[in-house]
């Protein structure tokens, strides 16, 4: 068991009661919560030094604070309800109610964890965190940190790898995420090969293997597990039997899929045998089997571990690929005793509070199957349902069959160019273009060389693209009441196209 937690959660409404929910369900026990910690902080600051004096004299009003909040929260409303099930455009989480709470208690004292002199007690917290992800990646020897997100992550690792093991070449799919190919020009990488993806989005491994034999030095693969578009989990067993043919380092970048290890995972995070009759396909089971046997790896808290955006992490095997990210500073790291996170980190300050809410969400809803992963659980139920009314439907095709939780798909027509007309006219009124939508959800723009392999015979215009539609099934809500959103969203979607 997390050896940090008090006690696992006992059932789907304890779950849920983690969280504000999207009609605001808990409201009051979430208010009784905050007023907890900010009476506690105020006893805290009154009481540091009692024979102190107070500097000024309390001011009861503060009339320009009260306008500048009143058109604070007059802007609230514009705000797109990344928390609702009708909202499946891109990935936004319902945050729990232990990462507001985590955050905002720690957020009044303000600790920065580049060092331990800069908040000794979430820089204890973070470590706590990282120990948790790594018992959840299957490498509890390992280690690592939390980042502002993904992207950040990923380009410490292909710093560290690239400064460790000499320059060469990074590989990574075609659809990998957008920042591989930023990250790579900025650290001057020497060269990146794009491999492309099979029909079902995931890395082709005979393609790696042609790209490899040609590079002069292959460095780094990037393998997927839940890219950005589709949340393809790449096939590892392939790509691991020619790591040892090549000995690259392999790093996977379960940003968005990582915590679905969670799903697999008993109370001493121990592995589940697979369930054919349960929500995880073969394949991603055997995906997330294999996760342990990569060098290096990114998750994001801020994705599917119910923290808001700002938590990113990457963790390591080897020690080694310390030495490349060390550095310390004639002001600050002196205490040598305790441990200094930032100074082996590509970020320096890094907010304690973040950590603070890491580590509250996971002492109350730790990332093993009766906790976070129940929870996931739900998220890949919802997708598979949608999929499923989908392959039922007279009016739209699947493109993709979920390894997590994300579908695209796109409305049926004589050929691609109508099929591309009849989904972008869905787009229009089920979409952020539309600002009274009933539901929100996105689209999804491949080259016609991929589509082809998706859809085979496919045509298009000369020089067009093929636009899907994508729904990112990522809240929980959305498989409760016997899935009512989502059989809601296949309905709308249909009277979409009967209004053209």
């Amino acid at each position: 068991m997390n050896s940090y937690t008090d006690s696992q959660p006992e059932s789907l409404d304890e779950l849920l009661s983690y969280f504000h929910g999207p009609k605001g369900e808990n409201s009051e026990l979430f208010r009784k919560m905050l007023l907890k910690i900010f009476d506690r902080h105020a006893q805290q600051r009154a009481s540091l030094f009692p024979d102190d004096e107070p500097l000024f004299s309390p001011n009861g009003e503060n009339k320009n604070l009260e306008r500048a909040v009143e058109t604070l929260l007059d802007k609230m409303e514009g705000n797109l309800p990344f928390f609702h099930p009708r909202y499946s455009a891109q990935m936004g989480k319902d945050p729990t109610i232990p990462s507001i709470l985590g955050y905002l208690a720690f957020a009044f004292a303000n600790p920065n964890n580049h060092a331990w002199e800069g908040g000794p007690v979430t820089t204890q917290m973070e470590m706590e965190v990282v120990e948790t992800l790594l018992k959840m990646w299957g490498v509890p020897g390992g280690w690592g940190h939390l980042s502002s997100g993904g992207s950040l992550a990923n380009m410490e690792t292909l710093w560290a790898v690239r400064d460790h093991y000499g320059n060469g070449t990074v590989f990574f799919s075609e659809v990998s995420h957008y920042s591989w190919k930023r990250i790579s020009k900025i650290l001057l990488i020497d060269s990146f090969a794009e491999i492309p993806v099979e029909g079902n989005f995931r890395m082709n491994p005979n393609a790696l293997e042609e790209a490899l034999k040609k590079a002069k030095k292959p460095m780094m693969v990037v393998a997927n597990f839940g890219s950005t578009g589709t949340g393809g989990a790449d096939d590892l067993a392939p790509i691991l039997e020619l790591k040892k043919k090549y000995n690259f380092h392999l790093h996977i970048d379960a940003a968005y899929g990582g915590f679905f290890r969670s799903v697999l995972l008993d109370d001493d995070y121990q592995l589940i045998p697979h369930d054919p009759t349960g929500e995880v396909s073969l394949h991603s089971y055997q995906q997330l089997q294999l996760l342990p046997e990569a060098d290096s790896i990114t998750i994001d808290p801020h994705k599917q571990g119910f923290i808001q955006y700002g938590a990113g992490a990457v963790l390591y095997k080897d020690e080694a690929l310390r030495a490349p990210l060390s550095n310390t500073a004639p002001y600050t790291y002196h205490k040598t005793d305790k441990p200094n996170i930032g100074m082996f980190a590509l970020e320096g300050s890094r907010p304690g509070a973040m950590a603070a809410a890491c580590w509250l969400t996971y002492r109350t809803i730790p990332p093993v199957y009766s906790g976070l992963g129940k929870l996931l659980r739900l998220s890949l139920a919802a997708a598979n349902k949608f999929w499923e009314l989908i392959e039922e439907s007279s009016a739209f095709d699947n493109f993709n069959k979920p390894d997590i939780d994300i579908v695209t798909f796109y409305a049926k027509g004589k050929n691609g160019e109508e099929m591309v007309k009849n989904s972008m006219k869905v787009y229009q009124q089920l979409s952020v273009e539309n600002p009274e939508a009933e539901f929100i959800i996105s689209k999804f723009v491949v080259s016609p060389e991929i589509a082809g392999r998706v859809i085979p015979g496919l045509k298009l215009p000369p020089g067009e693209n093929f636009s899907a539609l994508r729904s990112v099934f990522m809240k929980h809500w959305n498989a409760l009441d016997d899935f009512r959103y989502v059989r809601l969203l296949v309905n709308t979607l249909e009277e979409s196209l009967k209004l053209q």
